[in-house]
This record gives C-alpha cells, structure tokens and sequence, in this order.
C-alpha cells in the first residue's frame, strides 16, 4: 500500500511547502500530492487554489498576479511560493509526484504537459482532476502520463454531474487510476474497480483524519486500496510496517502448525 503525502507533510511543516515535500521524502512516503493552478502569466503556481491568502495571508489570486509578484510572497511557513518545475527538479528523483491540477481549464493541463511531458522521469508522475477537461488534454496531448479521476466533491453542478458516476468519468478521461474520497469506500465500489482493473487511491480530507485514522487505515488495507493520501505520512509509514512486522510474526508462528498438519496428513 502506498503511502501519499497530501500537499507534502502538512502535518509536520506548511502544506504545499519545499520543507513539506523534505518531510515527505524523509519520512518514507512513496509519493507526494500537490496542487498547481495557474498565475497571470502563465506559470504552473504549487498552491491548493487560486485564492492565495490561506497560503500568504495576501487577498490575491494567482489567476490576476504575474510570477514575480508571486515569487515576492511567502508562505505562512517562511518560504516563498514554490511553482512545478522547481519541485519537479528537486524532488522527482527522490519520489513520485501526483499533480492534481485544479479547475477545468485545459491551459493549465497544457502548461503540466510542457514541464513534465517529456522528462526522463515521468512514469513517477500521476496528473489527477476532479474534471474531465485536462486529463482529456492529457490524454490526447500525453497519453503516457497517468491519469487519475478525482472524486468526492459535494457540489457537482452541470455538466459534471458526470463525476457521480465513476464509470462515466473513468471512460471519458480514458483513466485507469481513481481517486476516491476515503469515506466513499466500499467492498462493493473496491469489486468493481478490481473487476475494470483500475488502481485506487483513496484520500483524506484535511481534517479527515484528525479521528479515529488508524480504523480508517485498517479499513482502507482491508479492502485492498492500492495508497492512501494521508495528511499523516510519517504515522502511515509507521504503522503499515507495524502491520507488516505483525503478519510476519503471525506466519512464523503458525508455520509449526502447518508442517505438523502436513505431516499427520501423511
């Protein structure tokens, strides 16, 4: 099960932040989620959403403000905006990257495709959405880099009312990955994504996790979740092999009993 760290190691440094992505490597993570929205001027800006003030305190939006004035700000943690191609650059060959671009406008897709779309490195990349529009550029414009449908938003107003329906999306977008809100899953949603092949890779809300996540965890490895991205990676990396080391003893333990059951079936 793969361990997904939900906007870097948001728990141990600012979300979305260089230190963030540091912790994510250092902790074990095999993967690091992120969030790109475009600037004025084109650039592809790491924040959760257009609006920058959770981010810097600043009533700005990256859609009306060029790369300069963004680089000029800091993050509540102390450190500057960070935009792709500079985390693309520094952590891609120590960890996957999920770039999960926001919104449906295809220019941002566009924008992902030329800073990752030839790198030596992109089979560590998956490019999520929770609209059709971009991962449909990708897929035309840059098919070998996976694409993962995001679900579980609340307001899916029209046309993408499309989402609540996971087959829909997942063949509109040519996809075989999904993202599913963890507290959407099932045995019966996980049967059917077995059955269509498709990998799935649930995740958290910011706060979805703040109770009760190791029975969400034992959940999640129950049912055969392929990752899970956490806002606790470093209690994740611990705890799966916590669990591993259990089922380890567990098959040491139970191994006199099989050979003498072997024996007496003799």
């Amino acid at each position: 099960m793969l361990v997904i760290a939900h906007r870097g190691n948001n728990k141990e440094s600012f979300e979305n932040s260089f230190d963030a992505y540091e912790k994510s490597v250092a902790c074990g993570a095999n993967r690091i989620e992120l969030d790109v929205v475009l600037s004025r001027d084109g650039h592809a800006v790491i924040n959760h959403d257009d609006h920058l003030m959770h981010a810097t305190g600043k009533d700005l939006f990256c859609s009306r403000t060029d790369r300069k004035d963004i680089e000029s700000l800091r993050q509540r943690g102390g450190e500057k905006v960070p935009f792709l191609e500079e985390v693309i650059e520094r952590f891609l060959p120590r960890i996957e990257i999920n770039i999960e671009i926001k919104g449906n406008n295809y220019e941002t897709a566009k924008v992902v495709r030329e800073i990752v779309g030839k790198h030596p490195l992109r089979d560590k990349i998956i490019v999520s959405c929770f609209s059709p529009e971009p991962l449909i550029y990708m897929r035309d414009h840059c098919p070998d880099i996976k694409r993962a449908c995001l679900t579980g938003d609340d307001a899916v107003p029209w046309p993408y009312f499309s989402h609540m329906a996971v087959l829909n999306f997942m063949q509109m977008t040519s996809s075989s990955i999904v993202h599913p809100r963890m507290e959407l899953m099932s045995e019966a949603f996980m049967e059917q994504c077995s059955y269509r092949g498709w990998q799935v890779y649930t995740w958290a809300a910011m706060i979805g996790e703040d109770i009760a996540r190791e029975s969400w965890w034992i959940l999640l490895k129950t049912l055969g979740v392929h990752g899970h991205c956490t806002n606790y990676p470093t209690e994740f990396v611990q705890w799966l092999a916590h669990e591993v080391n259990i089922n380890k003893r567990m098959a040491d333990l139970l191994k006199p009993l099989t050979h003498a059951g072997d024996h007496h079936a003799d």
